[in-house]
């Protein structure tokens, strides 16, 4: 056993990779990291205990895909190993799902390995991805605008996630060596492998990062550029250790399911720290999805924004998922009615002023006092309690829903603006929009409840007399 060896053997057993009687399979392409891989482990599998299964997809994509399937075929059968070769239609894959080819090869190509496991009852799954694999990842992940967890790249284990099945366990035992590594030890055993010369194209982003981007940082940047992405990953995979520790327990007290939707205690995530928070959130995301390959940072920070703002707010996330804003609670779940917080609301409603109005599943409280100047009206607690200036807004008052053509002047706007236009800024989903109680006099809209006021009706010092309104739900 050489030293590339015992440094493959060192991360297979510190990151406790596999454990003594496991099934393995091992991805086999037929390239020079897949080969070494094979080879490696069979080196080592009598010491760690450990059976191993060849697995080979062909995708269809390339003339010399056929060859390659018939090499690694021959390649198992030299050292005894059980193998299993398929081939599969990427392109109709791809066509179907509108991805592309690159991301259809890659979803097809772990759906093949995920069946192969559950099939041989395999432990896992070991890939050759190696160092520059994770460097070019990171770096891929920078590019695209990542959050911590982007930046920690490839990990020795993860999962791979299926919403029909448990997840699967794939293991990266090349992590540790350099593609410049792998090439060596291939030559110095003595080693045939296939050319992939798909990873000369500049097609695909990360072939650019491999052979222009990185070429370019080591040369006019940074000679050790892959060492100082490497160190940036080890030391933001401890940061997100930490602050996953720390949301999962969070989890735990601020989370309660109900049914389909899972229900956030409101108060008590504003009160987290904001990285504690994008944690919480995320981790709820992943769980919700089954996996966090479509969740983006801009996800995450659309959810804290309606984490923070009034009541029913929403917005639609990957897989079918919407994230609505309560009064207490914030709700993800795909159950969109179960999301709806706002009850229905049919005609017009005159407002007892003062007094108090019964509506379509809410209850208004109106109350009048005198103003004084000197103490102007706090911030309301809820987006549904607001101040107006009597005078201004009139004691003819009604409740409605949206109509088209409806306009109002926003709060700190000189202009009047579309209805419309102003719940897709606010990011309102177009099927909450005609639950929202709209105010309106006789002239105009005077508050878009939950929302925003009408410029013309705030208070203001030469306030005579201030309009409290308060929106209430009412039990059905």
């Amino acid at each position: 056993m050489d030293l590339i060896d015992k440094r493959v053997l060192d991360i297979l057993r510190g990151h406790s990779l596999v454990s003594r009687g496991d099934r393995v399979v091992a991805a086999v392409s037929g390239g020079a990291d897949s080969v070494t891989l094979l080879h490696i482990l069979h080196k080592v599998k009598s010491e760690l205990g450990i059976e191993l299964h060849v697995a080979h997809l062909d995708h269809g994509l390339r003339p010399e895909s056929a060859a390659d399937a018939d090499y690694v075929a021959a390649l198992a059968q030299d050292l005894g190993l059980p193998f299993t070769i398929d081939r599969r239609d990427v392109q109709s894959y791809r066509k179907k799902h509108r991805l592309s080819p690159e991301e259809a090869a890659r979803d097809v190509r772990y759906q093949f390995l995920e069946e192969t496991a559950r099939r041989t009852g395999a432990a896992s799954v070991a890939v050759a991805h190696t160092k520059n694999d994770h460097v070019e990842t990171v770096l891929l992940h920078l590019l695209r605008g990542t959050g911590l967890t982007g930046l920690v790249g490839l990990k020795a284990a993860s999962e791979f996630h299926s919403r029909d099945v448990n997840p699967l366990r794939i293991i990266r035992p090349l992590l540790c060596l350099s593609r410049e590594e792998v090439e060596l030890y291939c030559r110095e055993h003595d080693l045939s492998f296939r050319a992939d010369f798909t990873n000369e194209s500049l097609t695909p982003t990360r072939n650019r990062i491999r052979l222009e981007l990185l070429p370019m940082i080591r040369e006019h940047f940074n000679p050790a550029v892959d060492e100082a992405i490497s160190r940036l990953s080890r030391l933001a995979a401890d940061e997100v250790d930490f602050i996953e520790t720390a949301a999962a327990n969070a989890i735990e007290s601020l989370v309660k399911k109900n049914g389909p939707v899972v229900a956030i205690d409101k108060s008590g995530l504003g009160g987290l720290h904001p990285a504690l928070r994008r944690a919480v959130l995320r981790r709820l995301l992943v769980a919700a999805l089954g996996s966090p390959k479509d969740i983006e940072a801009v996800h995450i920070e659309d959810m804290l924004e309606i984490a923070s703002g009034g009541a029913g707010r929403s917005i639609d996330l990957p897989g079918g998922l919407a994230f609505s804003a309560g009064y207490s609670e914030v709700l993800l779940g795909r159950d969109l009615n179960a999301l709806t917080l706002l009850p229905t609301i049919e005609g017009a409603h005159p407002l007892n002023i003062p007094g108090v109005t019964d509506i379509d599943g809410w209850r208004v409280v109106a109350s009048i006092k005198d103003s004084v100047t000197e103490n102007p009206p706090e911030k309301e607690a809820s987006p549904y309690a607001q101040s107006l200036d009597f005078g201004a807004a009139g004691g003819e008052l009604m409740v409605r829903a949206r109509r088209p053509g409806d306009c109002f002047v926003p709060l700190g706007m000189g202009a009047e603006k579309k209805l419309k236009d102003f719940f897709i800024d606010a990011k309102i989903p177009q099927d909450r929009r005609s639950r929202v109680p709209i105010v309106v006099n006789p002239r105009q809209i005077v508050w878009v409840a939950g929302c925003r006021l009408d410029e013309r009706v705030k208070v203001s010092p030469a306030t005579a007399r201030i309009l409290r309104l308060e929106f209430e739900r009412r039990s059905a």
